[in-house]
């Protein structure tokens, strides 16, 4: 993986593979480092601008080889789009696709001159630009012969003054955290079901907590029993492998609020007896992206040391067909004390965080927030783009929209009429499981509400975006860490 540094000097004067130049759409002329590198290369660069080769559109990447005419080997030129548009995650698009271009060259070493913009502070300018990097960066491969291997070794952001380099330094220091955090999840998220079980998902979440000074329990079966997590224990009898209920704790001020993050741990989800088709499991690898997003988020959250508490829970297990497993009419008692019929054992998901999220919510978190691949509803009603965000706070509701606006997470809210709930209302119990195909993502979050009571709470449902289907401006195809950066800049925004 790419270090990211800060160094002041000029691009063009040192040696190196390449240097990275921003270039805006709607700039009618060269202007600083652009200008300098367009002398010095005769002019070069105003004709593939002329010749429309150039254009600044966001995504476009254009290699311009020096010939030695200037000590960097190349320059790379990066389609910005228009200027009064850009943002925090066009940077991040912008540069990622340049970065990708890096590594298919063969680039190790490079340096990027920061656009020059007034709509982003040095710190914010930086933290897009090393999150960019380093996501683009990213490959989970197992195959035998390791030839794709990204190249770059190290970026050196370009400061003109002590003082920007130390505000870029900062967004550096951030950017990294988040990024590496973001990669930690999407390993987990693309690892073989055969690999990542419940309780590999345990030791990775206890190896975190080790490294980052955490405190951490683990819980088995036999102590879900004790407990009365009947929801999670249900769903984890059709495995050969062991559930587990991981809990992490950051303390990071006496006396502060504990904010609630839960994440749905399905290590693989066959759909149990109601069975899904081979088709509908090649992906369910990924069911615990939603715990994958918790255990990164703690991992970063640890290194940033805000002024404030954090709780993270994953109710981890497998959901398989064997001899001992839940059955559509069982009737279960969670630990919330409620029960619940079963109508499908493909909607166990909801199922576990009921008691996760009952759990978090007696340690006294408040807010909680809890990310989860829950429905094929949400995929159906949002496409590959955004998140559906669901909850019984809708002050709460804006702030996380925005909070994942910020760091390049689109999310969209959801509607909670009361009329949803009467979709769940059980003959037998207090609650069935599933409300039907019509609105499904509607009422699988309004089930989970069912455990929240009061307590402010945003439910995000990552089914549409935990997973990429193509190659896209800073990510791969596989796994995209989604909620990772949400959480993590939520728990930020609140210590402050």
């Amino acid at each position: 993986m790419p270090q990211v540094t800060v160094v002041i000097g000029d691009s063009l004067t040192t040696e190196r593979d390449a240097v990275l130049l921003g270039v805006f759409e709607d700039d009618g002329r060269w202007t600083g480092t652009l200008a300098k590198a367009d002398k010095a290369l005769n002019g070069q660069l105003s004709k593939l601008r002329e010749w429309g080769e150039v254009k600044g559109k966001l995504g476009e990447v254009t290699v311009v080889h020096s010939l030695g005419l200037l000590p960097p080997r190349r320059l790379v030129l990066f389609g910005l789009g228009k200027r009064n548009e850009v943002d925090a995650e066009t940077v991040r698009r912008a540069v990622g696709n340049a970065v990708k271009t890096l590594n298919q060259i063969g680039v190790r070493h490079a340096a990027l001159v920061p656009p020059e913009t007034d709509r982003l502070t040095p710190s914010d300018l930086a933290r897009a630009i090393t999150e960019a990097t380093l996501l683009a960066s990213y490959r989970y491969s197992k195959k035998s012969s390791d030839d794709g291997k990204p190249s770059l070794e190290r970026l050196e952001l370009i400061a003109t003054s002590r003082r920007s380099a130390s505000e870029m330094g900062t967004g550096v220091h951030l950017g990294t955290v988040m990024a590496e955090a973001t990669n930690f999840a999407r390993d987990l998220v693309n690892a073989p079901p055969m690999e990542l079980t419940p309780t590999t998902l345990a030791e990775q979440a206890k190896a975190v907590a080790e490294k980052r000074g955490l405190d951490c329990e683990i819980y088995d079966e036999r102590w879900m029993e004790e407990v009365g997590m009947g929801a999670l224990r249900a769903v984890s009898l059709g495995s050969d492998q062991p559930p587990r209920f991981i809990v992490l704790r950051y303390e990071g001020k006496a006396g502060a609020p504990t904010i609630g993050l839960v994440g749905k741990g399905i290590t693989f989800d066959s759909g149990g007896l109601c069975l899904k088709t081979a088709e509908g499991m090649l992906e369910m690898k990924g069911d615990m992206a939603g715990a994958a997003a918790v255990i990164a988020a703690m991992d970063a959250i640890a290194q940033l040391q805000p002024a404030i508490n954090v709780l993270g829970c994953v109710p981890a297990t497998e959901n398989m067909p064997g001899g001992r497993a839940f059955k559509p009419g069982d009737i279960l008692r969670t630990y919330s004390g409620k029960t619940v019929e079963v109508i499908n054992t493909d909607a166990e998901g909801r199922l576990i965080l009921a008691d996760a999220i009952s759990y978090a919510k007696e340690q006294g978190a408040s807010p909680i927030l809890d990310a989860a691949t829950l429905t094929g509803a949400a995929i159906i009603a949002l496409g590959p783009v955004c998140t559906g965000a669901f909850g019984n706070d809708e002050q709460l509701v804006r702030e996380v929209v925005e909070v994942g606006k910020q760091v390049g997470e689109p999310i969209w809210a959801m509607p909670m009429f009361a009329d949803y709930r009467e979709l769940l209302k059980s003959d037998f119990a207090d609650i069935k499981n599933t409300g039907g195909r019509p609105g499904g993502a509607i009422t699988a979050a309004w089930f989970i509400g069912e455990f929240v009571g009061e307590t402010p709470w945003v439910h995000l449902d990552i089914a549409p975006t935990f997973w990429s289907d193509k190659d896209c401006h800073y990510f791969r195809k596989g796994a995209t860490g989604v909620a990772v950066r949400t959480f993590v800049q939520f728990v930020l925004r609140r210590s402050r």
